[in-house]
């Protein structure tokens, strides 16, 4: 099996995860994406899953100050891994190392919104609960005590304690 890395993009990485957008939507603005994809890069807010080496996955979260949570929080705005890479524990790694990040730098809080049922069980297999879903979105946020205590859990067993 190809060993898989998280890392954060570079500007390298762009035509890929242009590549990997299309293959996921479809379609494509006017405009194109390769601008944006940039300028989410420089601000690293993209996460990338490299399968030797090639990108087959990605995630892309943004901060932003959140005046109902008191403080700034993290919504993930696009996440994807491509098809034949799918059940091999790529998008759960993609999604741990986002929380962890956004959780470093700040983020009181980590959301998201799905239509798709397997995006909401994997979602929810990381402790995010369903918020809201007044359009048919189901909207998610990460209950963060549930989460440190999981982790809090898993280090006991391990023999590994911190206070």
């Amino acid at each position: 099996m190809t060993k898989v890395i998280v890392r954060r993009a570079v500007l390298t990485d762009t035509p890929r995860l242009q590549a990997l957008l299309a293959e996921w939507l479809k379609w494509e603005p006017k405009d194109g994406r390769i601008e944006s994809i940039r300028r989410a890069v420089r601000s690293r807010e993209i996460l990338v899953a490299q399968a030797g080496s090639r990108v087959v996955g990605f995630i892309n979260f943004v901060m932003h100050e959140d005046v109902i949570d008191g403080g700034p929080n993290a919504f993930i705005t696009a996440f994807y891994v491509s098809p034949i890479h799918r059940g091999k524990g790529i998008g759960s790694r993609l999604l741990k190392a986002a929380i962890a990040k956004a959780l470093k730098i700040g983020a009181v809080g980590v959301e998201t919104s799905t239509i798709h049922e397997s995006a909401k069980r994997l979602y929810e297999g990381h402790h995010f609960k369903q918020a809201k879903g007044d359009i048919a979105e189901i909207f998610l946020e990460l209950d963060i005590d549930e989460l440190r205590y999981a982790l809090s859990k898993m280090k006991v067993r391990r023999g590994i304690r911190h206070t």
